[in-house]
């Protein structure tokens, strides 16, 4: 008399066993895809030899909405002060080394 309810219970579990299986499979699918993500922007950072503070000011100026208007050639207010001098002038290799040279 309850063959049909129990069929459906059974069913039942069975998609809820399928669903948390799919929902396990998705979580490894993110966890690879940024895992991947980070190491495609590690490598990017490292290609191009960007000290920190460079990657800072660079990330700033994103941030900010400047980066497509730069990348277009088209002067931008308050980028002025944004060059290799400027880079240079903030990075001092006496804080990478812990000494300073004589």
């Amino acid at each position: 008399m309850f063959e049909r309810i129990d069929r459906l219970r059974d069913e039942l579990e069975r998609a809820k066993m399928r669903r948390a299986e799919a929902e396990a499979r998705v979580k490894v699918c993110e966890s690879k895809l940024k895992e991947a993500e980070n190491n495609q922007i590690i490598s990017e950072v490292a290609k191009r030899k960007l000290r920190p503070e460079e990657l800072a000011k660079l990330l700033q100026i994103a941030a900010d909405g400047r980066l497509e208007a730069l990348l277009s050639g088209n002067p931008v207010e308050g980028t002025a002060n944004v060059n290799d001098a400027d880079l240079d002038k903030d990075y001092d290799e006496s804080e990478e080394t812990g000494y300073e040279e004589s």
